[in-house]
């Protein structure tokens, strides 16, 4: 008696131990529904503001300067030579003068060219009765001086033309000292009057030349290459593609800096992630230039959707719930591995492989939520699915009172953190590219707010919202062309 009692309590312990008491669980498992490739339609999202790509033009200007240099003599005006007063036939005028190179400054948009000119002045008069007489200045000792300032302002028409208008400025003795004077006051005639009134003939007949170089930049033809090199799409990773989309392209200011004429133009552009095929190219013509008066700044918007494989999203549930064991009076399940995939509708569905006193799988559907606030997905709605739930029938019913659901609604958390920084620095890789010889794309992207995620059925897409900027840098200004309407070649310098 004392051996057989021994041995049922052996059996017992054994069973205890090799769980014995466990019961199987398994019921049909959900299965997707409709069509397992079918896209689930994303809810719509406001439209992003446009984003902003800034994109200096530089022009030399240097060989228009050359071109007025040449175009103005360095030394006019005759001393031999006599030039009636208009206001006294008995007096007659003559001077002789000498330019120094002009010297550039550049003042916001406008260009400023400034000379010195040097001179020496003589004047005759005739009186009735006597003979003629005269008198002169600079002739001997320091010559008077003048001081000749052009100015030239540069615009850019909504045509892409440039519009340049050079007037001169001043002509006006260089100081007020007696030295920059001519006035022969015997004879009534200023002779710093007349030889201002000279040069600036002089020049008026010649600075139309610099406007005309620089009216024939050509702006639009390397404007139409850049604005089309944006329309070309960029590969992220497979099948994933970034097409930036410009759309209008605005002015803001003109600056002359160390003998560049500098358009800041601005291109506005969607960029936008599309997945599948490559998108086709497109050319346009650039639009007609609008302005905006303002600097020109670089903001970028972008929307980013992440992908996360349901295999990833997997292991990262396995991590944190595998090893949990659940008790409800004397019963204990432990989760040992858990899995997810989605049922096509825009639900997941939670497979948990038991241990414990049920062995077997478990099923739970739920919707994908995103938690702003942790930039985690959860499933807060997350329960039985009905198969399951028909399973756990008399025996088995503890189940559904073992706190699983809650413990699966804490716990079924998956930090969408990883995937969006992912591509955030996939697609910041793209915008760092050479696009043609002399000209770079450069931008960066800054992790914004996370929106939505949505269960498609082959992955988890994150959207999220992301700020930034982006540059065109072009390190070549352009040369002006040969004037319109001339025979030579484009790009030869002026005669």
């Amino acid at each position: 008696m004392t051996w057989r009692v021994t041995w049922v309590g052996a059996v017992v312990l054994g069973c205890g131990v090799l769980g014995c008491k466990s019961k199987t669980l398994e019921p049909t498992a959900p299965q997707p529904q409709g069509d397992a490739r079918a896209t689930i339609e994303m809810p719509p999202l406001p439209p992003l503001r446009p984003s902003v790509v800034n994109a200096p033009i530089t022009y030399r200007l240097q060989s228009s300067l050359d071109a007025l240099e040449r175009a103005v003599p360095r030394h006019f005006g005759d001393l031999t030579k006599q030039i009636a007063v208009p206001s006294n036939r008995r007096q007659h005028m003559a001077f002789e003068a000498t330019r120094t190179r002009f010297a550039t400054a550049f003042d916001g948009h406008r260009l400023t060219l400034a000379t010195t000119v040097t001179y020496q002045g003589r004047a005759w008069y005739k009186p009735l009765m006597a003979p003629t007489i005269s008198s002169s200045c600079g002739t001997d000792g320091p010559r008077p001086r003048l001081r000749v300032v052009l100015t030239t302002d540069v615009d850019l028409t909504p045509a892409w033309t440039v519009d340049a208008r050079t007037r001169v400025l001043s002509v006006t003795p260089l100081t007020t000292t007696p030295r920059d004077q001519c006035k022969l006051t015997p004879f009534k005639i200023d002779v710093t009057d007349q030889v201002a009134k000279g040069v600036t003939g002089k020049l008026q007949g010649t600075v139309s030349i610099l406007d005309q170089r620089i009216a024939n930049f050509d702006v639009r033809a390397p404007i139409d290459r850049w604005y089309n090199l944006l329309n070309r799409s960029f590969r992220v990773r497979d099948s994933l593609w970034m097409v930036l989309q410009p759309t209008s392209v605005a002015l803001g200011r003109i600056a002359v800096r160390d003998s560049l004429l500098v358009f800041d133009v601005r291109l506005s552009a969607q960029p936008t992630l599309v997945s599948g095929p490559r998108p086709l190219r497109t050319y346009t013509r650039v639009p007609a230039l609008s302005r905006t008066g303002q600097p020109v700044s670089d903001s970028a918007s972008f929307r980013l959707e992440a992908l996360l494989s349901y295999d990833d999203a997997s292991i990262v549930l396995t991590e944190r719930l595998a090893g949990r064991r659940l008790r409800r009076f004397s019963h204990s399940i432990v989760i040992q591995k858990v899995r997810l995939y989605a049922i096509g509708d825009g639900r997941v569905v939670v497979d948990v492989t038991l241990t414990g006193d049920i062995r077997g799988h478990a099923y739970f559907l739920g919707t994908p939520t995103l938690d702003t606030v942790t930039s985690m997905l959860t499933v807060p709605d997350l329960d039985f699915d009905v198969e399951t739930s028909n399973a756990l029938v008399q025996g088995l019913a503890w189940f559904k009172k073992a706190d699983i659901v809650a413990e699966l609604r804490q716990r079924a958390r998956i930090p969408l953190g990883p995937p969006v920084e992912e591509l955030r620095s996939a697609a910041e890789r793209v915008l760092d590219r050479q696009l043609t010889q002399g000209v770079r794309l450069s931008g960066r992207i800054r992790t914004g707010r996370m929106i939505d995620v949505v269960a498609q059925t082959r992955w988890l897409v994150v959207r999220a919202e992301a700020t930034g900027s982006m540059a065109l840098s072009i390190d070549r200004a352009i040369e002006p062309g040969w004037p319109r309407g001339h025979g030579g070649r484009k790009g030869a310098p002026m005669p």
